[in-house]
């Protein structure tokens, strides 16, 4: 999203992009330390916020220049408490930094309307509502990879159940581990979990592949990390999307399987709702593995409405174009400006 806003400045701006942690050969996001704090004549600041961090705070606090706000959220550290103590204080510091920084933000972005309510909740006002930088076909305009296109003919069998994001505790990988067992076990059905994301939290990871065996699930694969045309090559391949999580501000990946013709299947919960739309079929927040076996029992045996919220889904991904979201981004500039 920062590079989408970054090559919209055009000819006549110019912009940079600083992290407090670049990964390892990203060579066009430069370290938080060479961010100068000290005003700089027509600099805006765009802020991207979803964790809390002390220095990325007082490198904003500190800032003379007018800061822009892009919320994306923030997850709820009472998932992470008993898992991993140090992240859940980085997001509960994240609430309490974005409401020091209010007074210092001149433009407010959120990139849902879940996602506005909560800014509305810590007094923000003047709030839009834009996925700013966000392109829904991404994936579609990026090669499958062509050698991971033959792995997943080794590897999977029947119908591909995709689920995409970070091992977090919020998004209870478990559950759709849970959904395998009893798709294969009990209801004999002939499907395959594949699980993609980085290992953000690796206990989470651990435990996830521990159930699996444990169960001694067949079908159920942990991929971790992949390219982004491993990721188009897994859409491609994909039957159906599948996400336990139970906080979205927004949820990326439902958005991406919907462009590439996935149906979604999904709890009722955070922003998903407004997210998917009537590209999928949205359980209760507190669904269980059997209603979501159920459930994509339902998807696959009924190709009519499977066909209907494929078509429908194509039609919700409208609404997500970087390059107008962009344009509506810099025209808030100007009137901020």
């Amino acid at each position: 999203m920062a590079r989408a806003i970054r090559k919209g400045l055009g000819d006549s701006m110019s912009g940079n992009i600083f992290a407090r942690h670049p990964a390892l050969g990203v060579g066009d996001v430069l370290p938080l330390s060479r961010f100068e704090t000290s005003h700089v004549s027509g600099r805006i600041v765009v802020f991207h916020a979803s964790i809390g961090d002390p220095d990325v705070f007082e490198a904003l606090n500190h800032c003379e220049d007018p800061v822009v706000l892009v919320f994306h959220n923030i997850a709820p550290a009472t998932s992470f408490e008993s898992i991993d103590p140090e992240r859940a204080a980085s997001l509960h510091d994240g609430w309490r930094e974005l409401e020091l920084l209010r007074p210092k933000v001149a433009v407010v972005i959120a990139d849902s309307a879940f996602n506005a309510a909560c800014l509305s909740d810590m007094g923000y006002r003047d709030i839009t509502v834009l996925p700013v930088g966000l392109d829904a076909s991404r994936l579609n305009e990026t090669a499958p990879d062509q050698q991971f296109l033959h792995r997943l003919t080794m590897e999977v069998a029947g119908d591909l159940l995709l689920s995409v994001g970070q091992m977090l505790p919020h998004k209870h990988p478990e559950v759709l581990v849970q959904m395998q067992y009893l798709l294969t076990e009990y209801c004999r059905r002939s499907t395959t979990l594949v699980i993609v994301g980085p290992p953000t939290i690796q206990a989470i990871t651990d435990a996830v592949a521990e159930q699996a065996a444990v169960l001694n699930t067949p079908q159920c694969l942990l991929y971790g990390q992949v390219t982004d045309a491993e990721l188009a090559a897994l859409y491609s391949r994909a039957d159906l999307f599948v996400s336990a999580s139970t906080h979205e501000g927004l949820c990326i990946p439902a958005i991406e399987a919907m462009a590439a013709g996935v149906p979604v299947l999904a709890r009722q919960v955070g922003a998903i709702p407004q997210t998917v739309g009537q590209g999928g079929i949205l359980l209760p927040p507190d669904a269980g593995p059997e209603l979501f076996a159920e459930a994509v029992i339902e998807l696959l045996d009924n190709e009519p409405l499977r066909s209907r919220l494929t078509g429908l889904g194509l039609q919700e991904v409208r609404r997500f174009d970087a390059e107008q979201s962009v344009k509506s981004f810099l025209d808030l500039l100007d009137e901020a400006i």
